[in-house]
C-alpha cells in the first residue's frame, strides 16, 4: 500500500474518530465517574470493546467487498465514488452541527468487563458504522494488490486513530470530571474536520478519475473519463 495512500487514511480516519459520536460517548460515560470506578481506569474497557468492533466490521467488510470486487468490478467503482460522497457529506454535516453535550453523559458503575460490552454493543449496533465501512474503505484499497493485506493495514491503522479520539476525550473527563470547555471549543474543531475531510474528498476523486483500474472497470478506453 502506496504511503500517500495510508497518510491521507490516517488523517481522514482521525478526524472522523476526533469527532465525538455514540462510541465516545460511552467512553466518556465510563471516565466521569469519581472514584476508581471512573477515569481512564473506567473507560479502558469502551476503548478496548470499541477496537474489538472495529476488526468484526474490517472482517465483514473484507470478505464482503472482496466477493463484491471478484463478482462485479463496476460495482466496486461505484462504491469508490459513494466514498467520496460519504466524506463531502460528513464535511457537511459538520458544518451544519453544534456542540455535542458530551457534559450530559454520565455512569453509575463502571469496570472493565461492562465496558468493554457497552463499546462493544454501541459500535456494531450503530447503523452509521455500517455506511462508514462499506462507503469509507474502497476508496483506499487497490483491487490489484493483495486485498487482505490491506484491510489488514487500515485495521491497524485504524486501531491507532480511534485510540486516539477515545483517549483523548476520555483524558478530559478523567482529569477535570466536568467537560464543559471541550463542548465550547467543539463547534471550531469542526470546521477544521470538516475542511480536512473536504480536502481528502477532493483528493480521492482526482484518484478515482485518474485510476486506469476504474477506467477498465467501465470497459471504457483511457482517457475517457475527467
Amino acid at each position: 500500500m502506496p504511503l500517500e495512500t495510508i497518510f491521507l487514511f490516517l488523517i481522514t480516519d482521525l478526524m472522523f474518530c476526533l469527532t465525538p459520536g455514540p462510541a465516545t460517548m460511552v467512553a466518556v460515560s465510563h471516565a466521569l465517574p469519581r472514584g476508581p470506578a471512573g477515569g481512564m481506569r473506567g473507560a479502558l474497557g469502551p476503548i478496548v470493546g470499541v477496537n474489538v468492533g472495529n476488526f468484526i466490521w474490517y472482517g465483514l467488510t473484507a470478505f464482503g467487498l472482496i466477493a463484491l470486487i471478484q463478482a462485479v468490478p463496476a460495482a466496486y467503482s461505484v462504491l469508490r465514488w459513494i466514498g467520496v460522497a460519504y466524506l463531502a457529506w460528513m464535511a457537511f454535516q459538520m458544518l451544519k452541527g453544534g456542540a455535542s453535550a458530551l457534559a450530559k453523559q454520565s455512569a453509575k458503575n463502571a469496570n472493565f468487563g461492562k465496558g468493554f460490552l457497552n463499546g462493544l454493543a454501541v459500535h456494531m449496533s450503530n447503523p452509521k458504522a455500517l455506511l462508514f465501512y462499506t462507503a469509507f474503505i474502497p476508496p483506499f484499497i487497490n483491487p490489484d494488490s493483495p486485498l487482505l493485506l490491506q484491510f489488514a493495514i487500515l485495521a491497524g491503522l485504524t486501531v491507532i486513530t480511534e485510540t486516539t479520539g477515545l483517549t483523548f476525550y476520555s483524558a478530559l473527563a478523567s482529569k477535570a470530571r466536568n467537560l464543559g470547555n471541550a463542548d465550547q471549543a467543539q463547534p471550531l474543531f469542526q470546521k477544521i474536520a470538516a475542511a480536512i475531510l473536504l480536502g481528502a474528498a477532493f483528493i480521492l476523486a482526482w484518484w478515482n478519475l485518474t485510476d486506469s483500474a476504474m477506467q477498465s472497470a467501465f470497459n471504457l478506453p483511457q482517457g475517457a473519463i475527467g
